[in-house]
C-alpha cells in the first residue's frame, strides 16, 4: 500500500497506449464528446439560446479527433455527463502544471457540474488535482508562456486572487494580463503564443497596460481590424508537427475569408500549415477549437 506521504503515480504520454504509430512521448490532450452540448444556460455575450445540432457537432468533435491522432497525437475523453452542457468546453476545467491539475473554479452558470467528473478522472490516471478557492477558468485563461512563466488573464471569468493561489502552489510566475471586451471574454480570444519570441496578440481583448506589457516582453503580431471575434488566436499549435489547428471556417462570410488568408501568410512565416477543421456548432455557445482541447502532457 502506498505510504499517505507519497503523490500519486502520474501516467506519462509515454506510458500511454500506443496508438496508430505514436512515437514515444507524444503529445497528450484531452477532449470530451458534445453528447449533452446546449446552450440552455447562457453564460456569455454570443450565447442566444440557439438549438445545437448535437449529431453535426459530434460528427465535428470526431473528425477533429482523427486528424489529431492521425498526427501521432495521444486523445483521450472524460465521459460526457448527462446536464453538463458545456463539458465539451474542456480547455476550461483545468490546467496541468506538474505535478498537479489544477481544477476550475467556475463563474460561467451551468459548469460547476463539470469539475467532479473531470476529477474522478484525472485521478483515475493517478494525477494530483487541487483547485484554487477563488474562479478560474483553466487553460484558457492561462496560457504558457516558457520555461515556469504563464501569461494569465483576470478580471472577466478569472480572479488575480485564484492566479495568485495557483503561483504559490506550484511555483511558478504568472504575468497578469486584463481582460476588458466581453467578447473576448477568456485570454485564448486575445493570446496565442506561438513560441517564446512571438505572440499573436488581439490589442482589443486586454487593456493597454496589459498590452504595453506584452510588447516589452515578446514581438507582437497584431491581426488586422475587424477579424478580432474570428477565434483567429482560438487555435491549437501542434509543435512538433508544425500545424496550427483552427476552427476560423466560414468563409461565406467575409471577415472569415480575411482572417483565413491571414492566418495561412502569418503561420507561414513560422514554418506551420494551418488545418482549418469546420466546428461552428461551437459558434453557438460563442466557443472554438482551442475550447475543445485540454493539453494534459507536462
Amino acid at each position: 500500500m502506498r505510504a499517505k506521504t507519497d503523490r500519486p503515480r502520474v501516467v506519462k504520454a509515454h506510458e500511454l497506449p500506443n496508438k496508430i504509430g505514436s512515437t514515444p512521448h507524444a503529445e497528450t490532450l484531452v477532449m470530451c464528446p458534445p453528447e449533452y452540448l446546449d446552450t440552455a444556460i447562457g453564460n456569455n455575450v454570443f450565447m442566444k439560446k440557439e438549438k445545437i445540432n448535437v449529431e453535426r457537432a459530434l460528427r465535428q468533435f470526431g473528425r477533429v479527433k482523427h486528424i489529431m491522432e492521425a498526427m501521432g497525437v495521444h486523445v483521450l475523453e472524460i465521459p460526457a455527463v448527462d446536464g453538463c452542457q458545456d463539458q465539451y468546453y474542456v480547455a476550461n476545467i483545468g490546467i496541468a502544471i506538474e505535478p498537479y491539475i489544477v481544477l476550475a473554479k467556475y463563474k460561467a452558470p451551468g459548469r460547476a457540474c463539470e469539475v467532479a467528473p473531470a476529477r474522478k478522472f484525472f485521478e483515475g490516471l493517478g494525477y494530483q488535482c487541487i483547485q484554487p478557492p477563488d474562479f478560474f477558468e483553466g487553460e484558457a485563461d492561462l496560457k504558457h508562456w516558457k520555461d515556469n512563466k504563464y501569461f494569465g488573464g483576470v478580471g472577466q471569468f478569472s480572479d488575480d486572487k485564484a492566479m495568485d493561489w495557483i503561483e504559490k502552489k506550484c511555483g511558478v510566475e504568472i504575468i497578469r494580463l486584463k481582460e476588458v471586451d466581453p467578447k473576448l471574454f477568456h485570454l485564448d480570444c486575445s493570446l496565442c503564443v506561438v513560441n517564446p519570441e512571438n505572440l499573436i496578440v488581439n490589442r482589443n481583448g486586454i487593456d493597454s497596460d496589459s498590452f504595453k506589457k506584452l510588447s516589452k516582453l515578446a514581438n507582437i503580431i497584431e491581426p488586422p481590424k475587424g477579424i478580432d471575434t474570428t477565434g483567429i488566436t482560438n487555435g491549437v499549435l501542434l509543435r512538433d508537427k508544425r500545424i496550427y489547428m483552427s476552427g476560423t471556417l466560414q468563409p461565406e462570410q467575409k471577415d472569415y475569408r480575411k482572417a483565413i488568408e491571414w492566418l495561412n501568410r502569418t503561420m507561414d512565416n513560422f514554418g506551420y500549415s494551418v488545418v482549418f477543421c469546420d466546428v461552428d456548432e461551437c459558434d453557438k455557445s460563442g466557443a472554438d477549437l482551442s475550447c475543445c482541447v485540454f493539453h494534459l502532457t507536462f
